[in-house]
């Protein structure tokens, strides 16, 4: 078994084909895995220290404008040439899209050699990629069943949910707790914005504190500040009397998901998918500046089904955020209602059924092959 795992550009879509391959690992044990992307360093050094082989490919994000389109075209047919090749010296039995620019080339190659194709969509509204891709793709395994309505003229949509983390659904340990230095016998709060951190969520955090004071006996705080932000949220946690964890990045966010009370957090769809596994009541801070303001729409769809709060950046305010906190703290009824509905909304067993779905694939292909030889 030969899978090529196509995609990149954002952690979200890298974090859903490694769990999907560690997944195919876990039940095909000489399964032969290979993940191409974008030159992003982070891409390769993820890939790599998860035990996986890595291939860059020339990708381009689409651009509204005649150099815009010039330069993607380009740079597509450059792709789809280095895709070719390396499906041929590859020779994957499918080739797993999960989204993004990068998955272009690898998918219409694939296509092109009559190799079947997956496609994975973690949004409420599809990526452009997906989108043009769907018509190409055997199949496509989606979060969301708002999504269904996008893919009206694929072939087979199937909603599977995301996959998500093998550690996300370990469940709450006393041990975590001393990771973080933390009390178990507190509320514990989760502020990230992503791998990169968020400079607005971090500096709102940062003039919420003083009112958040009043709460110290009852909360504490793991604050993912990202590399620019860390220094001044550091210093800021110092001169108050929350007991805190202040990282620029958090190698283990399992552990930190799987003792959280609440999230505040960007509404990125692998990170909800994550949130919701576990039944985390959240307030989604969609980044306003994403591709089809797609976090937008993910935390509707989470704030519709009860799950959480959707605060858009330009209402955010300290206010607003103490505001909310101290709702959730006081209203236990409406914490565990929300509590419920989060989990609900949750898909934990994403890895297993897109990788059924891969498996059948490939089967398919097998018995497919047998019979034109025959």
């Amino acid at each position: 078994m030969k899978i090529l795992f196509a995609g990149g550009g954002t952690g979200g879509h890298l974090i859903a084909g490694i769990s999907a391959a560690e997944e195919v690992r876990k039940r095909f044990r000489n399964a032969d895995i290979m993940f191409c992307g974008t030159d992003k360093k982070f891409e390769e050094e993820y890939v790599l220290q998860r035990g996986f082989r890595f291939k860059k490919i020339h990708a381009k994000k689409w651009e509204r404008s005649f150099k815009g389109v010039f330069a993607f075209l380009r740079t597509t047919f450059v792709g789809v040439i280095e895709s070719l090749i390396l499906h041929r010296k590859f020779k994957p039995d499918i080739v797993v899209g999960l989204g993004g620019y990068a998955s272009f080339a690898p998918i219409i190659a694939a296509k092109l050699l009559s190799v079947p194709s997956l496609l994975l969509e973690q949004n409420v509204v599809p990526g452009k990629a997906n989108l043009f891709l769907a018509r190409w793709a055997d199949e496509i395994c989606c979060h969301w069943r708002a999504s269904l309505k996008w893919f009206a003229k694929a072939k087979k949509v199937h909603v599977t949910g995301t996959p998500i983390r093998k550690g996300i659904l370990s469940g709450r340990k006393m041990n975590f707790y001393e990771k973080f230095g933390l009390d178990f016998t507190k509320k514990t709060i989760i502020v990230t914005g992503g791998s990169q951190g968020a400079q607005a969520i971090n500096e709102v955090i940062l003039k919420s504190l003083p009112k958040l004071e009043q709460f110290s006996e009852e909360i504490q705080i793991i604050h993912c500040a990202g590399e620019h932000g860390y220094e001044s949220v550091k210093k800021g946690y110092e001169s108050t009397k929350i007991n805190s964890f202040v990282c620029s990045f958090l190698n283990d966010m399992d552990a930190a998901l799987n003792i959280a009370d609440i999230v505040i957090c960007r509404a990125g769809a692998t990170t909800i998918a994550e949130i919701t596994a576990i039944g985390i009541p959240a307030i989604l801070i969609p980044y306003p500046y994403a591709a089809d303001n797609h976090q937008y729409w993910n935390a509707i769809e989470v704030e519709k089904n009860g799950g959480g709060y959707l605060l858009q950046q330009i209402d955010l305010t300290p206010d607003k955020i103490v505001e909310i906190i101290t709702d959730l703290l006081k209203n236990k009824e409406k914490y565990d209602r929300m509590k419920m509905f989060s989990k609900e909304m949750g898909l934990p067993n994403a890895s297993v059924c897109v990788v059924d779905m891969i498996s059948r694939l490939i089967n398919y292909r097998e018995i497919r092959l047998v019979l034109l030889t025959r």
